[in-house]
């Protein structure tokens, strides 16, 4: 059950709802492991309730600065073209930002315009800060009154497993998120960890001993080279 504590902050129709358990004396701020509290709110593509659009899959949740700025222009092309490594992945891509509905809307058709690529997903309006500040998006000594680049990786238990800050004036990188993402999948079939630079079909490592993911799962690794007593190598 949750304790609603932000939505008579908005003039609109947004509102966070946090986790009772979430509560302590100092201002929540997400953390991997966390639920990702739900939130309701206008987008480019109609009124969002976070925890049922997102909990058939994976979900890729970025903030960013403002609509009509260059950076965040070229980001959410960039999303957009990753639409469908993406979505062969499971995962929904949705944005959120301290924009108005009617300027996310005209200036997402001006994107899509300018790099000839459709914004098939919902950027969400949060003109009140209601979600940007709550889970943690702003950052006063980055740019204060706007979001920076956050970016965060919900799975399908609606559970944080990845979070990304980048500063506001340099752009994300889609690869890697792709990268995690493909990761993580690695990791929750069990037993196994990836290393530094890790792609898709590189060796993976076996979990430390001790940890949750160790021994967990049906694992992927048939047989292991072991190179020192804690570092062990497979093909997977």
């Amino acid at each position: 059950m949750g304790i609603q504590l932000f939505g008579s902050r908005s003039r609109l129709k947004t509102r966070m709802i946090l986790p009772s358990g979430y509560r302590a004396n100092v201002r929540w701020r997400p953390q991997l492991g966390d639920i990702f509290p739900d939130f309701t709110a206008d987008s480019t593509q109609g009124l969002i309730s976070f925890h049922a659009w997102a909990e058939t899959g994976w979900t890729f949740l970025f903030s960013h600065p403002a609509a009509y700025t260059p950076v965040c222009s070229t980001e959410i092309a960039d999303v957009a073209f990753s639409h469908d490594a993406l979505k062969k992945r499971g995962v929904k891509p949705i944005s959120i930002s301290g924009d108005t509905l009617s300027d996310l809307s005209a200036w997402s058709k001006e994107v899509a315009e300018t790099f000839g690529t459709e914004v098939n997903f919902p950027l969400v309006a949060d003109p009140d800060h209601v979600v940007t500040q709550a889970a943690g998006m702003e950052h006063p000594k980055e740019i204060d009154g706007y979001a920076i680049r956050k970016s965060f990786l919900v799975d399908p238990s609606l559970r944080i497993r990845m979070i990304f800050e980048y500063p506001v004036f340099v752009g994300r990188n889609m690869d890697e998120v792709l990268r995690v993402i493909d990761a993580l999948k690695v990791v929750d079939r069990g037993g196994v960890a990836t290393p530094s630079g890790w792609h898709p079909g590189d060796p993976v490592l076996q979990a430390a001993p001790n940890t949750p993911y160790a021994g967990t799962g049906p694992g992927i690794a048939k047989q292991w080279t072991e190179l020192r007593s804690y570092l062990k190598v497979s093909e997977g």
